[in-house]
């Protein structure tokens, strides 16, 4: 998942500092090796879906030492406003988070149905 340019869009809207990896790059399907690399450079936080990427990247995370909060789609698929809705409840938490416990880089956020209060959760890579 890339973040939704609508969602991106909204949250800007709202004071969030945010883009998309369209927005980054210009163009979708950008390989997450060359994701992780810009997102070190920059100091921001990735923000994706994709399962694979701590146990396929785990190195390369570790080592970039750059932030994560990976987003957990029931069934695979969200809609962008499931994404928004998601995102506009667990940022200013994992902004918290992340000032006062700097050392727990990685975070996973998930919504049980479309009325539950999303969760935020600390993760291992």
């Amino acid at each position: 998942m890339n973040l939704s340019l609508q969602s991106s869009r909204a949250l800007t809207l709202v004071g969030y500092e945010i883009s998309s990896t369209t927005d980054v790059f210009g163009e979708q399907g950008v390989k997450d090796p060359e994701i992780i690399k810009w997102r070190s450079q920059n100091d921001v936080i990735w923000i994706h879906a994709d399962d694979r990427a701590g146990r396929d990247h785990r190195e390369l995370l570790l080592i970039s030492g750059i932030r994560t909060l990976r987003i957990r789609r029931k069934g695979g698929a969200m809609t962008a406003r499931e994404q928004l809705r998601i995102l506009s409840s667990v940022l200013p938490r994992l902004m918290r988070n992340y000032g006062e416990r700097p050392k727990a880089r990685h975070y996973s956020a998930s919504a049980v149905n479309e009325v539950s209060r999303p969760s935020l959760r600390p993760e291992q890579i």
